[in-house]
């Protein structure tokens, strides 16, 4: 319980004067002489010494009357223990940003600075968190260690910002705050502190506040935003603005040996020439203006290295680093007579022109006659056409599929029932294979086409999805056994299989080419070959450039090189963070390029309504907002005691005590009066 008023109680100590009045009880000094009285003998009035307090009661009433008024004007308020009392003492958490932006000129001295006059500002009796942020927040200094340990904080919190330094990563304020405010509410013994959060920062405007979208931020914690300013504003940004993978997919027509790049200018900024080069590039820089502002994509020549801008004040945004392209060998082989690949009505036409290079694959296409052996060692996916395997042969393909390699065959008549039943393992897959074809010029479409399963991933593309355009005008007849490792992919219009899957092989009973259908002259045809090469497990995919603080995709590497030259073993299911901007080589001969995120360039200030509009209590603690703060919590302490009007209750019980008083006054009297005339 406190006292909105307190210095009130200090009436309760006027009850000493019906004490005090009770002891007294001097008879009247003015005698009035009476003629009826003048034969009655005077009475020797009572020795102060002994005179005693009579009529407890009426005492009682009247000191409990001065109580009563007295608490009712200190009005009490009743507090539960989880509400804060208004203390002198605070607990706090200091977070201080490491992000790059705070590498710009002397913003890191600035906030050493300013974290150590925090740090010797706070009392003993205070207690403290402090912690590290940027794309992550890190904790320094907890809650329950300054419980125990409060009295070595100071010395130990700066010996670690001592050997502190900002690092790469990108801003990542809101969580920061999420998780500063999260504290609060795990710690103990935090109730009846004020409760803040001190936020030493450049506050830049690319800092990220999505957390706190899905938040509603605790009233009882505010926050102050110390601001260290750069005393320099001029910033050009450099990041990447598509990849060779996205330049390619588009389909524009800038060689691959160009890279495109976006430079930006700060809004502040008072810089706006610049100069553009390829670290130890034999090309001379390229140099351009920029207002600020403004942002701007520019394709330089050279698609590999690290790329550099100056001009501008602050540098640690002005470098980017892309990886050379690595595509990864696949080896295809295709069954069949070599001499086809020049006829242009033959499926190895259309295949070995299908299957080119890209950034990230590299097929390597070999022809394997019908009679050969085995395939080659290392072979990953099959394709047949038109042949008819030895035995051997067919035993090596049925091995390479059921290892895991992916085997696509054509079903041509020329096929017998042992063809197929060597090639998949299932006795009785056809009974009779017969040329389906229409002379008439008819033609058959695809129905009921799987595009969920994994082999024809590609056709759930809504541009792939279409099959109204794409006819066939021959197609084999199987008759399939009840096997229930047989998949039927896709079925034509008239109801015959048309794709018939087992594992990893595929069974087509329409060949792509022109004689059979228009698969190899549609849109269709590449996408499919490589949606196989995916699920043979090769992605037609570049890997993106990472941010700093991403996962390095480690994909077995067992060594890890970094940009500073470090060597890294991770274990087995170990997570690999990219801590600095730079070139990783994974294994042997990998390359990944990490750079900074490229809206931590932004650096010109943010505006603090940005918090206060996301529910933030951001305050700025100086004199007068502390003044305001007393205020705010003296109003809100007023509001309570309105709604519990306890000083009614009291006042209620002081009118009946003075009733009761008054009541028991007269009766006392009354008696006294009535044995005074009745003396003889």
């Amino acid at each position: 319980m406190t006292w909105l008023f307190p210095l009130y109680l200090l009436g309760g100590a006027a009850i000493i004067g019906p004490i005090l009045m009770h002891l007294r009880r001097r008879p009247p000094q003015d005698r009035v002489e009476f003629s009826s009285l003048m034969f009655l003998d005077a009475q020797t009035p009572m020795p102060v010494s002994n005179r005693r307090l009579e009529n407890w009661l009426l005492l009682l009433l009247r000191c409990l009357a001065l109580l009563l008024l007295a608490l009712m004007f200190a009005r009490p308020l009743w507090r539960s223990e989880n509400e804060d009392s208004v203390s002198q003492n605070q607990a706090t958490v200091l977070l201080l940003d490491r992000s790059a932006s705070m590498q710009c000129e002397d913003l890191w001295k600035q906030a050493i600075a300013a974290a150590t006059q925090r740090l010797e500002k706070i009392s003993i009796a205070d207690r403290l968190a402090m912690a590290t942020m940027d794309r992550e927040t890190k904790l320094l200094w907890s809650f329950d260690q300054d419980k125990t340990s409060a009295s070595t904080r100071t010395a130990t919190l700066k010996s670690q910002l001592a050997t502190l330094k900002p690092g790469w990563a990108s801003t990542d304020l809101g969580q920061a705050l999420v998780d500063a405010a999260g504290w609060f509410g795990s710690a103990q013994g935090l109730n009846g502190l004020k409760k803040r959060i001190v936020i030493i920062t450049d506050f830049q405007e690319g800092a990220r506040l999505d957390a706190l979208r899905g938040m509603v931020w605790p009233e009882n914690i505010a926050v102050e935003v110390v601001h260290v300013n750069a005393p320099n504003a001029d910033n050009f940004t450099l990041s990447l603005a598509a990849s060779v993978s996205q330049e390619m997919q588009r389909g524009d027509a800038e060689p691959p040996s160009m890279t495109r790049i976006r430079i930006s200018n700060a809004r502040d900024s008072k810089a706006g020439d610049f100069t553009l080069s390829w670290d130890k590039g034999k090309d001379a820089p390229t140099t351009g203006y920029l207002p600020p502002g403004a942002s701007r994509v520019l394709s330089v020549l050279g698609s590999a290295g690290s790329l550099t801008l100056t001009g501008d004040a602050c540098g640690f945004d002005n470098r980017i680093f892309i990886a050379p392209a690595q595509p990864k060998a696949v080896k295809i082989v295709f069954i069949g007579d070599e001499k086809t690949r020049s006829e242009a009505a033959s499926p190895l036409f259309y295949l070995s022109r299908a299957l080119q290079p890209t950034p990230s694959l590299l097929p390597e296409l070999s022809i394997v006659p019908e009679n050969a052996a085995s395939i080659p060692v290392g072979t990953e996916l099959v394709f047949i056409s038109g042949a008819r395997l030895s035995s051997p042969l067919a035993q090596s393909v049925r091995a390479l599929a059921e290892k895991g390699g992916l085997v696509i065959s054509v079903v041509t008549p020329e096929m017998k029932m042992q063809d197929l039943e060597a090639l998949t393992g299932i006795r009785g897959i056809q009974s009779d294979v017969s040329d389906k074809s229409d002379s008439t010029g008819e033609y058959q479409m695809l129905s009921e086409v799987q595009t969920t399963h994994p082999l024809l991933h590609p056709f759930a593309d809504e541009r792939l999805r279409d099959f109204t355009k794409l006819h066939f005008w021959r197609h084999r007849k199987l008759t399939l056994p009840n096997d229930s490792t047989l998949e039927i992919l896709a079925r034509f219009d008239g109801g015959d299989p048309a794709i018939v899957a087992k594992n990893h092989l595929i069974l087509l009973t329409s060949g792509w080419h022109p004689a059979d259908s228009q698969l190899a002259l549609s849109t269709k045809f590449v996408p499919l070959l490589y949606g196989w090469l995916e699920a043979a497990g090769f992605r037609n995919e570049q890997t993106a450039s990472l941010l700093v603080g991403d996962v390095l995709p480690l994909d077995g590497a067992t060594s890890i090189m970094t940009p500073d030259g470090q060597t890294l073993t991770p274990k087995p299911g170990d997570t690999i963070r990219a801590e600095m901007p730079g070139i990783y080589t994974l294994g042997k001969d990998r390359l990944i390029a990490v750079n900074i995120a490229p809206e931590e360039g932004r650096i010109t200030p943010m505006d603090l309504a940005k918090l206060r509009e996301l529910g933030v209590r951001v305050e700025d603690f100086d004199d007068t907002t502390s003044a305001k703060v007393e205020d705010k919590e003296r109003l809100a302490i007023t509001e309570q005691e309105a709604q519990q009007r306890a000083w009614i209750w009291l006042l209620g019980s002081l009118l009946a005590i003075l009733a009761w008083e008054t009541w028991l006054s007269g009766k006392i009297r009354q008696g006294t009066l009535q044995f005074a005339y009745s003396s003889p």
